[in-house]
Order: C-alpha cells, then sequence, then structure tokens
C-alpha cells in the first residue's frame, strides 16, 4: 500500500523549514506547544487544499510549501486510477515513488491560486499543476480523517454531515451497508416517489384530492394554471450522509450533548476501533485515508488507551495511515519506538529528533541489542518523554537514586525532565550512550569503578597505558588475595571476588588519587565514577537487597537528610546531575 514516506514543511505555523520522515503509523511525541499539531495540520493541507490566512504564515513575507514522498505507488494501483488520472502521474513515478508539492504564496488567496506540483525523485525541477493531478491526489489520498484533542465530539456529532470527523468515521463504517442494501433501498424510495412526488405515477389520493381542489380555486383568479403539493423524496446518498449517533442509557435515548468529555472521546476512539475491526484483513482499498489525531489517549482510561492503540494499529494495516501525537507512554509500546517522532521546539521552529530506526543505522551493528535493552516498555516511558537521560549500571541506583535526589533537591526527577534507566551492567552503559548521542538526547551515566578499567579502555575512553590505570593494576599483585585475569584485573570468582578486589583497592590511601583523577577523566565525558568502588559503599548499605533499600527510605523519610546521606561524593552527584 503507498503512504507518505516523508514532508517537508517551509514556513508554516511554528515550523519554518524541516522534514519529517513518516511510517504508515507514526507516533509524535513532545511536550505541549512543541508545534506536533502544527505537523499534521500541513499535512492535511498537503491533500485537502485550503487556502491559509495569516496565522498559518511562520513568515508572512515568505510562501508556505509543504513537500511530500509517496511510496508504494505499483503498478496494481495505477492501473485501477482513470486513465486521464493514471496519465498525470505515471510519467513522474521512478521505482513506485513521487514527489508532490503544495505552495501558497500570500495569506488568504484564492484557492485557485494554490500550486500543487510534482517531479521525481531524482530531479531537482518541478512541473507546475500538470491537469489531473489534483484528481489523482484525491483517488489515492481520500479526504483525511481528523481528530483534534480538545475537538468538541458533540457538536461534531450533532452536525449530520459527512464533512465532520464523526460523519466520515460513520461514512467510512456505513459503506458496506450502503452497499449491500442500495437495491432494496432505491426500490423504497422508488414507491415513494411515485405516490409523492408531483409527477408521480401513483399519486397519493389525498395529495391528488388537494392538487383538484386547490387548482379549481386557483383557476378561478389564473385560468390555465394548476398546482400539485410536491413532497421529495432523498436521494439514497442522502440518506447515508445524514447518518448521526443517538447515545441510549437505561432505555433513554439522549444526544451526544448531554455527556462529558470522557464518553464523548470513548465514542470517537470506538468508532476508530470498531472500523479497525471491520477493515481488518481487508486489502482491497485503492486508496490509503489519513488519519491524523491528537492525544487519542485523552480522557480515557489505561485499559482503554490500550484498546484504541490497537485498533490504530489494525488501521495502519489496512488501508489507513495514522499519524498521532500523544503524551501517554501506553500509545507506545517498544516495538513502535523506532518510528516514533521526538518533537521540539527552539529559535530555529519546530523540529524532529533522530528517530530510533536512524540512530541504528548511524551506529554500530552489535549495539542493536542494546536498542532492545535500553527501549523497553518500562524505559522507554521515561526516554521518550525526557529531556535529559541518567544510565546507571545496578539495582540499587534505581531504587535509590530517584528517592535521595528528590529529598535533596525537592522535586522529582521528572520535574527536571530526567530519564532514570538501570541497564544492568557495565557493558551496555558506552552502547547507550552512543545511540542517545545519535539521537541528540543528551546523556550522563554512573558507574562503577571496575568501569575505567574495562569498559572505558576497551572503548577508548582512556589510554590502556593511562599512567593512573597503570599504577591501579599493579596495586592488585600486591594482594595475594586477589586473582587476576590475564588481563591483570580480577577475576569474578577468585578467592576475592571482583566487586570485594575494587572495594580494596578503593581503600587504599595511596591509590586514591589516582581514582580520583580517573573519576575526573571520565566527568569529563559525562561518566560519573564511583571512587569507592559502588555507591553501596558511599551510602554505607551492609547489602543490595529490597529489604536494604527499605532501611534506607525509611531513614530518609525519618531522619534529617545530611544525617543520612554523609558521603561528599554523593552530594556532588546530585548536583552534577542536573548540570
Amino acid at each position: 500500500m503507498h503512504f507518505i514516506s516523508s514532508v517537508t514543511i517551509k514556513n508554516f505555523k511554528s515550523v519554518k523549514d524541516y522534514t519529517f520522515p513518516l511510517t504508515n503509523y507514526t507516533p509524535f511525541v513532545g511536550y505541549n506547544n512543541a508545534g506536533k499539531s502544527n505537523i499534521l495540520e500541513a499535512i492535511k493541507w498537503l491533500l485537502s487544499k485550503s487556502s491559509l490566512d495569516k496565522t498559518s504564515f511562520y513568515n508572512d513575507n515568505e510562501a508556505i510549501e509543504v513537500h511530500g514522498r509517496i511510496e508504494g505507488i505499483s503498478e496494481e494501483i495505477l492501473d485501477q486510477l482513470p486513465v486521464a488520472q493514471k496519465n498525470s502521474i505515471q510519467p513522474y513515478i521512478i521505482d513506485e515513488k513521487l514527489d508532490i508539492k503544495r505552495t501558497q504564496a500570500t495569506p488568504s488567496v484564492s484557492v485557485r491560486n494554490i500550486n500543487l506540483d510534482i517531479k521525481k525523485i531524482d530531479e531537482e525541477d518541478w512541473v507546475q499543476n500538470p491537469n489531473g493531478l489534483d484528481a489523482a491526489l484525491k483517488s489515492l489520498f481520500p479526504e483525511p480523517i481528523e481528530i483534534g484533542a480538545m475537538e468538541n465530539a458533540a457538536e461534531d456529532a450533532s452536525k449530520s454531515k459527512n464533512t465532520t470527523t464523526i460523519g466520515k468515521l460513520i461514512s467510512e463504517i456505513m459503506a458496506p451497508i450502503e452497499e449491500n442494501h442500495t437495491t432494496a433501498i432505491t426500490e423504497a424510495l422508488d414507491s415513494l416517489k411515485s405516490k409523492f412526488d408531483a409527477d408521480g405515477e401513483e399519486r397519493a389520493n389525498e395529495l391528488s384530492q388537494f392538487d383538484s381542489e386547490t387548482t379549481a380555486k386557483l383557476q378561478e383568479f389564473f385560468p390555465g394554471i394548476s398546482i400539485k403539493l410536491h413532497v421529495p423524496t432523498p436521494v439514497i446518498k442522502d440518506i447515508f450522509k445524514g447518518g448521526t449517533l443517538k447515545v441510549y442509557e437505561d432505555g433513554m435515548g439522549r444526544d451526544l450533548t448531554s455527556y462529558g468529555h470522557g464518553a464523548q472521546r470513548s465514542i470517537q476512539m470506538t468508532l476508530i476501533q470498531h472500523l479497525a475491526d471491520i477493515k481488518r484483513g481487508a486489502n482491497d482499498r485503492l486508496s490509503n485515508t489519513l488519519l491524523l489525531i491528537g492525544e487519542p489517549e485523552l480522557y480515557l482510561h489505561p485499559q482503554a488507551i490500550e484498546q484504541v492503540r490497537s485498533g490504530l494499529k489494525i488501521l495502519s494495516q489496512n488501508g489507513y495511515q495514522v499519524l498521532y501525537t500523544t503524551h501517554s507512554p501506553q500509545m507506545i509500546p517498544s516495538e513502535d519506538i523506532k518510528n516514533t517522532l521526538l518533537i521540539r521546539k527552539n529559535a530555529d521552529g519546530t523540529h524532529a529528533r533522530k528517530r530510533l530506526r536512524n540512530a541504528v543505522e548511524e551506529a554500530e551493528t552489535e549495539a542493536i541489542s542494546q536498542f532492545e535493552l535500553l527501549f523497553s516498555l518500562e524505559n522507554a516511558n521515561q526516554i521518550l518523554f525526557s529531556e535529559k537521560v541518567l544510565l546507571a549500571e545496578g539495582k540499587t541506583e534505581k531504587r535509590l537514586l530517584p528517592y535521595i535526589f528528590n529529598k535533596y533537591h525537592q522535586k522529582s526527577l521528572g520535574q527536571e525532565k530526567i530519564a532514570f534507566t538501570e541497564l544492568g551492567g557495565s557493558a551496555n552503559i558506552i552502547k547507550s550512550i552512543m545511540v542517545l548521542g545519535k539521537m541528540d538526547l543528551p546523556c550522563k551515566a554512573i558507574v562503577d569503578l571496575d568501569f575505567a578499567f574495562k569498559e572505558a579502555v576497551k572503548n577508548g575512553l582512556l589510554e590502556e597505558n593511562d599512567s593512573d590505570i597503570v599504577i591501579c593494576k599493579n596495586k592488585f599483585t600486591e594482594n595475594q588475595a586477589i586473582s587476576l585475569s590475564d588481563d591483570g584485573l580480577p577475576r569474578k570468582n577468585g578467592n576475592i571476588n571482583a566487586a570485594q578486589a575494587y572495594k580494596w583497592l578503593a581503600e587504599q590511601e595511596d591509590i586514591q588519587d589516582k581514582i580520583e583523577s580517573l573519576h575526573e577523566k571520565l566527568k569529563e565525558k559525562q561518566i560519573w565514577l564511583w571512587t569507592k568502588g559502588a555507591i553501596e559503599e558511599h551510602l554505607d548499605l551492609t547489602a543490595k537487597n529490597e529489604h536494604e533499600w527499605a532501611i534506607y527510605k525509611k531513614r530518609l523519610d525519618e531522619e534529617l537528610f545530611e544525617q543520612v546521606v554523609t558521603d561528599q561524593n554523593v552530594l556532588n552527584m546530585l548536583n552534577w546531575m542536573i548540570e
């Protein structure tokens, strides 16, 4: 199925000039006023011509341009188009792709002065307004269905027009009903027309009597003139266009206006879900309808959000390109993160950070397994909705650092827009930093002491012959209880395990300045090294388990902060986190 694979928006509202990659199912995540809805509006305008006023122009001295690339226009799809429409676009298709562009030079011009141009994807020059292009575009992409985040569903439902959002959904749902019952309804309408039409062949007796009596009276004034009462019979299209919704509760039918936003939104999303059910596996559509939704999760409870998300995914696989904005992590499971657009706005306007899928392409192949770990559903809930990411190795950091941070700063990590992610080991840190860097997400990491000797050296953050590294490794040889590997580092399963060996190293007074030097070198690379070996030593924890963590939290609740957190290194780290 064809779809819009990218859109370049210039001078539209908050978007100065940016290209947004798209798929058949694209979530948009960003803070309020970042410009997410503006992107959806621009895409709608590309497919649905209308005159834009001054408020739509980023700079009203420049033209608005929206350039879309369409992919997947197969020969099968072309063969279903009317000949004139097929001929208008076929010469420009390369590898099932073509580019289109809609342009409005100045605010509030006539729609006749809004251009729709076309070109081949490997050429620079546009062909202006070729005959049949508008019609071909409408065949490929019918009128988009748009549901705004704060749209008044009750007002929309009451209009009984297929130009409204709910009207369009009803129209989509009723299409097979109309097809299956057209013959029977047409016969019924013809029978009515025969009885009530002024020229009906089987005119109702009451109407015929009215015609005769009123005509007799009229001819006393104007001889030769007659009148008939005409009762128009609706055509079948009008019947289905007039479909609307009536809500029943306790046997009473009420208008949607009598219900709150939650019920209204639920009904909108129910229609979408039902549409998904009847379209599931259909795969018989020539066209691909854009479904543009602002915050589909709004006013819905968690289970309903899951259902809506599932329905939208089904539609994206059955003749709909689904683009939606969201503030809910529930709307974005791990498998959809790679195509999610992180929308931001700065002095240069609305833009998107690099998608995960693009970061994957630019990062090392070996990091792919790390993406699955880093962007599991639990981690994605924070990362996609934050401005900074803090990575840590283990569970103690995950359990206690957010709590300690809150007690110290009197605000949560979320309030600071920091995502805190525990990666389960030092081997994952560098790969994660690399991925987040490709996505332009600022990142810091907190690591145990062994990281400096293994992962930091392995990944080039520290040189293997760094004097501090060499001196520390030589120090291990002084403790006969420490079993060393060929690389000169403690074995995991020696008489003294690796964690104990690094703790011992950190306790040696003649080596502490070397460890502090390593700490400063890694700090320059946004990595915080625990100089006592691990966080447990800095917090004076005697074990690494839920019981110990619970006791520590209780102390933070009941005692003065400075009585519980006494290590200056921890206090420095808490300040470093928000620098």
